[in-house]
């Protein structure tokens, strides 16, 4: 996994000795997906990540440069980490060919949410999520690939929600609330069936939000998140698959 997708023995050797001078102890099979036979947590287009063990830390995520990534380095990434931390996973190292980060312990939004039942929980749980995406652009992070959340975000074992995987992102603000919305209070189709959101209180959010787009502003963000829950808030009814 230290030279993929292309096998290059001298670069295996370098990034083994660096990992080994930051207290690299071994792999550990696990994870959702495989690669050669070997499970990792994650595959992107610039790299992928495994679970390691670190003396001195522990259990650790892994972000390794692949051989065949068009971007030279990771530190972008992890300036954009550090500043979204602690939604981000807290970052130990980092340079062009590693980040080594928490590995955040949890359950993916996407296996979670067909777990949830009630109308109340289902709003709840969004709302965290909203004011996760708020933190970002109160940091002037944008992740970019909020529309989909299924795989992005984690509810860890102390119930906070964590972004995961900034490497398409930017520094800048661009509205990460605006996708966050649009990928829970708009296409979700079970917060139509817990919520009062007709075509009159669709056009009343998409003001407010075009509002908190322009203004990046708390007062308009609050303003938001007011109006869904008057409309959301006294629901009650249990959820419909």
């Amino acid at each position: 996994m230290l030279s993929y997708p292309a096998l290059n023995e001298d670069l295996i050797n370098r990034r083994l000795n660096k990992l080994s001078s930051l207290g690299f102890r071994g792999c550990v099979d696990l994870g959702d997906y495989e690669l050669w036979g070997f499970k990792v947590l994650g595959r992107g287009h610039s790299s992928v990540v495994l679970a390691a063990e670190f003396a001195g830390i522990g259990l650790a995520a892994v972000k390794v440069l692949r051989t065949d990534s068009k971007s030279s380095s990771l530190l972008r990434e992890c300036d954009l980490m550090r500043k979204a931390f602690p939604v981000a996973p807290m970052t130990y190292y980092c340079d062009d060919e590693f980040i080594v980060m928490e590995l955040v312990r949890g359950v993916k939004l996407g296996d979670l949410v067909p777990r949830v039942s009630s109308c109340r929980d289902l709003i709840t749980l969004y709302l965290k999520i909203l004011a996760s995406a708020r933190y970002l652009d109160l940091k002037n992070v944008t992740h970019k690939e909020l529309n989909v959340l299924r795989e992005h975000v984690i509810i860890d074992v102390e119930g906070r929600v964590r972004i995961i995987d900034f490497e398409s992102g930017f520094a800048g603000f661009t509205c990460n609330v605006c996708r966050v919305f649009s990928a829970l209070f708009v296409r979700d189709r079970r917060i139509v069936k817990c919520c009062d959101i007709g075509e009159t209180h669709r056009n009343l959010l998409f003001e407010l939000l075009s509002s908190y787009k322009e203004s990046n502003s708390d007062h308009a963000f609050a303003s938001l998140v007011k109006t869904i829950i008057d409309l959301c808030g006294g629901s009650s009814c249990e959820c419909v698959g």
